[in-house]
């Protein structure tokens, strides 16, 4: 399969973030920017990676390695599975141990594996959605109306000489943030995180989540564009990530028992 690479993307996986001054700037005020721009802009984006084109009759199995850039030898594991109306499971792996784990129906179903008592427990939707979020592989901008957040087309960009578009978004308990497309491909490239939300309303407890987020690598999968190599950092450390993707056939047990039957 053929990859696509981010170029413009290859100083911030030297850990340095740095981006020229815009083009054209709508207003200080970034709630003035255009927002049916910035939902086109968004919107374009998500119908190139076009997940939920592969969860009508499959599921769609994620396999991510984390690695911290200075501890290369310390690799987290994070094992995904999607399937359609919302189902979901998530595992964390390090050194052999299941360190957090998650599944829901979509329904009724909403359950978290803690390291801390070894043994699966229920919880409120709204807890999983809060707890689960940061690990969602298909991003925070993945149903965004639904989530309440509001953009704001914020100009174009000179960064690494390229040509990028910026929005500004503002969502319900979480830090604002800011988003750049390439406006040569339409892919989203790099987010980084304010330290402030929108309106001064109360941040949910997991609410800051990293200083910046890169991806730096998409594949064409089965007639979609999924991310295959990202970056980010949190408290002034490097991290980076490498997706790999498949398509199981369809099966509900992931998402609804502790120990699922593949």
């Amino acid at each position: 399969m053929k990859r696509i690479v981010v170029a413009i993307l290859a100083i911030v996986a030297l850990g340095t973030l740095q981006a020229q001054e815009p083009v054209r700037i709508n207003s200080t005020d970034p709630l003035e920017g255009d927002t049916a721009v910035a939902a086109s802009i968004i919107n374009n984006y998500l119908a190139l990676i076009n997940f939920d084109h592969l969860l009508t009759d499959s599921v769609l199995h994620v396999k991510s390695s984390v690695v911290e850039r200075s501890h290369s030898e310390d690799t987290i594991t994070i094992q995904r599975w999607y399937g359609n109306k919302g189902m979901n499971r998530i595992e964390m792996w390090q050194k052999g141990r299941l360190k957090d784990a998650y599944y829901s129906d979509g329904k009724k179903i909403f359950r978290r594996f803690s390291d801390t008592y070894r043994q699966w427990r229920n919880m409120s939707q709204l807890s999983y959605s809060d707890l689960t979020i940061s690990l969602d592989i298909r991003g925070a901008l993945y149903q965004w109306r639904s989530k309440g957040s509001e953009v704001y087309y914020q100009g174009k960009y000179t960064y690494n000489d390229h040509p990028v578009w910026r929005v500004f978004v503002t969502s319900p308990s979480v830090y604002d943030r800011n988003y750049f497309f390439e406006s040569e491909t339409g892919l989203l490239f790099l987010v980084t995180e304010e330290n402030h939300i929108y309106g001064n309303e109360e941040p949910a407890a997991n609410a800051k989540l990293v200083d910046w987020r890169a991806w730096h690598e998409f594949t064409p999968f089965h007639g979609c564009l999924l991310p295959t190599m990202e970056s980010y950092q949190v408290d002034n450390q490097l991290f980076i990530i490498h997706h790999q993707f498949e398509l199981l056939p369809s099966n509900n047990s992931y998402f609804t028992e502790n120990v699922y039957t593949p």
